[in-house]
This record gives C-alpha cells, structure tokens and sequence, in this order.
C-alpha cells in the first residue's frame, strides 16, 4: 500500500477509528482483556475470527462489471470501514497466492469446501487476462491493476509475483485436480526461467518491476527472491526437475546478499521506486521458508533468531500491554494485524524449535493482539470486517483477510492451545489435504503428497487411525499433550495419502 493512499485511509476513517486511542482500556472497538498478570488475551477466539473472516468472503457482496456481478476482491484492493464498496487499485498477483494459502489451511480445518471459491474466481480472473504469448513476457499473469474494474490489463508486472500466482496456481491443482492451473503454473516458470539473472548485491536475479510486452526492467531490486525460490520448489516436487538448478541459484542469492546486508526492500505493488524502502515480509517468509526446509538453511539456529529480532527492533518497537506490534514497512510505518500475526506465526514455529517460554509468549501475545482489528463496529450476521489494524482502519482484502487468515492457522499447528478444545479440527499438514470429512468419532482425509505430516486437535481419544486400507502402526502417530495443548494428534505418514481416524464405537 502507499504511503498516500494509507495516510489519506487514516484521514478518513478517523472519526469511526477513535476509539482506538480515546481509552486506554479500548484496541480498536474492542476491550482489552487481559490476565491476573497484565497480559493481553484475544478479546474472542481465534476459532470465531476465522470463522467470522470466512464468512464475510464467501457472501462478500458484489459489483456489476463488465464481467458479470465481481466480489469486491476481483475489482478492489480495500473496502471503508463500514463495509461499503470503495474502488482503488488491485493486488491481485499477491492475494492470489494468500487467498489459496488461506482456503487450503481452512478447509482442512473445517472441512468446508466452499471455502475454495473464493480462491478459484480469483485464480480464473487472473488467467484470463495473461499476456498474449508474442511479447516479451509471454503467458503470464498481471499481478496487479491499477483501474478497479475486475479487467486486469496493466502493461507492468512483477515476477515474483507472478512466482506467487504460480505457486498459486500449483497448489489449488493439487487440491482441485483441474489440470488446467498446473499448465498455467509452467508457463509461468518457463518465463521466468528465460528472465533469471545471476544478480548481486544491487542486482536480484530477477528484476521486481517490467514492462511485459517489451521486456524493459522498470524497477530492478526486489528481496523478495523467496517467492519464485517456493515456485520453483513445489515444481521439483511435481516432478520437474528441470527448476532445481534456477531455484538453487536463487536460494545462494537469498543467502549471500540480504540474508548478510538485511536488504530486504522491494514487495508492495503500489510503492513507487523506492530500494531503501524495508520491509517485515520478505525478512519473516524468508524465515518461514528456513524452518519448513532446514535441509537447505544449515545455520537456521541462528539466522531464524537473526531475522525475528531485526524486524522486532526495526517493525516492533511498539508494545501493546506487552504484545509485539508490527508495523508494515518505512513509507507506511503503521501497526497492522497481518504482519503482527506473520511475525507471530514465524515466532510460533521457532517456539517448536526451542521450547522456549519466552518464545512462546512472544508469539502468543501478538496473537491475542491481532484479534483485535477484527470484527469491526460495523460487522454484522456473524460475517467480520476487520480493519488493516490498530494503526490504519480501512480494510484490505489481504491484510484484513487472505494474508492474514493463513497465518492465525499457522499459529494453532505450532500452538495447539490457541485452537478450541471443544472440537476437531485438523490443523496443519506439510502438505495439501485434498478432502476431508468430520464426524463424530471420526476423521477421514486424504493428501496430495505420499509423505508427509499432519497435526489435530481433538476431542475424542483415537482407537483406530488406518493408513490407507491398514492399520497404521503406532510409532507412525502420537496422541495427547503437546505444548502445552491437550487432545492433540500427530500424524506421520509415509508412502500413504488416505487416512481414517476412530473413537471407540
């Protein structure tokens, strides 16, 4: 977002935003709850914004375009903060890649398979308006618009957003099983293939804003090489070997240039030329990417903790009743629920590594604290509007929704407590949970990939977990406390992608 259009938002939503600042017992609209000993609580449960945030995409309300009757996201990046349609420009390469994060976490923890529409018609809208195969940058997406209309034509695009709507692309095949998103997702990475660089410290291997009918580089730096890094790992994954070399290369950047100099400028579509202009998302998805891979990241031991202190100290200075509050980047320096819930998620799964009380309270207040820019004075019928944060008002369908949503999720399979004990959900998979049944007693799912790892909370005691048509042997699952959480599951599975889960009949 730029600095322009968030200060003039926080202009205008003043007066209906006051009550943020005007009591100090009052974070946005919401009372403050805190502990016997001063700590910040949510002010509802994780499970009710989720659930509440869910809905209000999925009846999200619609405008006439010339496309047909658009949810708000396919045309605009925000809405005010009484819920009303507001035009601006679009994001639509990065919320791609959140929405489907988002759906696909949601879905295995509620089974509610509706929940993936939202992300289909944002992926099918980005598809439609791919560039034509004769120019420079053929057959891939337009990651963002700058005329809210719901026709994606901009003549500039960035690749690693087109990375992230690749990886989009590839993961809602794997829940979907629609061939035409993975054909869609190779295109993209044989364009961005022919583009790659070597880059140093100035230079990125790829450049972060082109003109896609000519090739020319508008803007060149972009840390943000961890976007087409995941992109071309799930490819490897899939079977095209063909991506290791590039995703390599880009990973040895990764760690030879920003990883040293915490030069990590270069994400927000709307910013204007701006290189010195730092940021908390690459530095905290740079850190994700380490835990979930330190097969690759041998020093993660100290430079997860590296990353988590420089964003501290440089996005969360500011205290909340003790809970880190993270500001989003140097031209819009304002506290915001989604970036204070990234920080929170990557510090949940460093909490997993160390064991570290401190660890977890530093990720279990931010927590708390992020609920509070949800369910705004203006929601209703259960379905929240959340404001951006405690710092800027109006709604972003990705800070408020999509790049926030995922991240709350991430927080219940590193923190089991944070998820409601009264009810079985699945909470994380290292892979993708391509369908999944709930009923009482019983679990059923089944996965994309034959190996892999899944987390639950639950409220019955397993008697029979099969993998596949047998009975999986009991080194391959544990059941009850973990961190702290009771009723918890963990599963391993290898060379399986069908699993049952049983109460006593």
């Amino acid at each position: 977002m730029t600095a322009i259009t968030r200060l003039f938002g926080i202009a205008f939503g003043l007066a209906a935003f006051v009550a943020c600042f005007a009591h100090a017992e009052m974070l946005c609209d919401h009372e403050a709850v805190l502990d016997d000993n001063g700590k910040l609580q949510p002010w509802t449960t994780y499970d009710n914004v989720l659930k509440g945030s869910m809905a209000f995409i999925q009846h999200c309300p619609t405008k006439t375009t010339n496309l047909g009757d658009d949810p708000w996201y396919l045309i605009s990046s925000v809405m005010n903060e009484d819920g009303t349609f507001r035009p601006n420009q679009n994001n639509q390469g990065s919320n791609a890649y959140w929405a489907v994060e988002t759906v696909a976490k949601y879905y295995a923890y509620t089974g509610d398979r509706s929940s993936l529409d939202c992300a289909r018609m944002l992926l099918d809208r980005i598809l439609k308006f791919n560039t034509p195969p004769d120019w420079n940058w053929a057959n891939v997406p337009r990651t963002q618009d700058n005329s809210p209309d719901g026709e994606y034509d901009d003549p500039e695009s960035e690749p690693d957003k087109m990375a992230m709507v690749g990886y989009a692309y590839v993961r809602f095949f794997r829940l979907t099983g629609e061939q035409k998103y993975m054909e869609a997702a190779v295109d993209i990475a044989k364009a961005l293939f022919a583009h790659i660089q070597p880059g140093d410290e100035d230079n990125s291997p790829l450049p972060f804003r082109v003109d896609l009918k000519t090739g020319k580089v508008v803007e060149q730096y972009t840390a943000n090489m961890i976007a087409p890094v995941l992109f071309f790992d799930i490819l490897v994954d899939s079977g095209l070997s063909e991506y290791a070399a590039p995703r390599d290369a880009l990973w040895k950047w990764i760690l030879e240039f920003p990883m040293k100099n915490n030069h990590w400028s270069g994400y927000y579509e709307d910013v204007g030329k701006h290189p010195e202009n730092y940021n908390q998302q690459i530095p905290m998805e740079t850190a994700r990417y380490m835990l979930l891979h330190p097969e690759v990241a041998p020093d993660y031991r100290t430079q997860v903790p590296a990353l988590l202190t420089w964003v501290r100290g440089r996005f969360g200075a500011t205290k909340r009743y003790g809970a880190t509050s993270v500001r989003e980047q140097d031209v819009c320096f304002e506290e915001m629920s989604s970036h204070t819930a990234r920080y929170a998620s990557v510090a949940a799964m460093w909490f997993g590594v160390t064991g570290d009380a401190a660890d977890r309270e530093e990720a279990r207040a931010a927590f708390a604290l992020a609920t509070y820019s949800t369910f705004n004075n203006a929601s209703k019928d259960g379905q929240a509007i959340n404001y951006v944060g405690l710092g800027y008002p109006r709604p972003w369908f990705s800070d408020s929704y999509f790049d926030f949503l995922a991240h709350i999720i991430d927080g219940m399979s590193a923190m089991p407590e944070l998820a409601p004990a009264d009810a079985d959900h699945l909470l994380g998979s290292t892979g993708t949970v391509k369908s999944i049944s709930y009923a009482p007693g019983r679990i059923e799912y089944e996965t994309f990939e034959p190996t892999g790892n899944e987390i639950l909370r639950i409220t019955f005691t397993p008697v029979k977990i099969t993998g596949g048509d047998k009975p999986l042997d009991a080194s391959y699952w544990q059941f009850g406390e973990y961190n702290g959480a009771s009723g918890v599951l963990r599963i391993k599975r290898d060379q399986l992608t069908h699993i049952a889960i049983e109460a006593a009949k």
